[in-house]
């Protein structure tokens, strides 16, 4: 087992991200603001960084929620009529995002996997199971997504690919 000495955080198969989780019961408008409130704050984190490249955000609004585009990526999924509609079990993860970025990804935790996905660059945390979506640009990354891993099929094609394309 590792422990990150900044965060004072187990980082192996116990890992205590786990309690950051959103509380589910509370009410969808709820978790909407709490959720939004902590994409907020990793907007305006400067110290967000993946390999050495910063970390980015899609910042443009969407006209039909007035919320970034890249929230709405993170908590909403389109539907039959390419609307996003707001899932509530993406929202309960959003701080997930942050703490696997900052505290996961530099080879001390053994359930961080990280593969290619075409372009893009995908980490996928097996004890949270949780996955990030990175593009890769010149001189940084850009957050296309993340989302929790809760289909038994999904988790066995994202784990396909760390087989497949895993670099690290």
């Amino acid at each position: 087992m590792y422990l990150d000495g900044n965060q004072n955080q187990l980082m192996n198969n116990n890992c205590e991200f786990k309690n950051l989780k959103l509380d589910g019961t509370k009410a969808i408008n709820t978790l909407i603001d709490e959720s939004y409130d902590i994409f907020r704050k990793m907007l305006t984190n400067d110290e967000l960084y993946f390999k050495g490249k910063k970390v980015i955000f899609k910042t443009e609004l969407d006209l039909q929620h007035n919320k970034e585009l890249g929230y709405l990526h993170i908590v909403s999924m389109k539907n039959e009529m390419k609307m996003r509609l707001y899932d509530k079990n993406r929202m309960l993860y959003v701080s997930f995002i942050e703490k696997i970025l900052k505290n996961c990804c530099d080879g001390k935790c053994n359930n961080i996997k990280i593969y290619r996905d075409k372009k893009d660059i995908c980490i996928y945390c097996k004890e949270l199971d949780y996955l990030i979506v990175l593009a890769d640009r010149k001189d940084k990354y850009l957050l296309q997504t993340a989302y929790p891993l809760i289909h038994d099929h999904k988790r066995k094609q994202v784990e396909k690919k760390v087989n497949e394309n895993g670099i690290l």
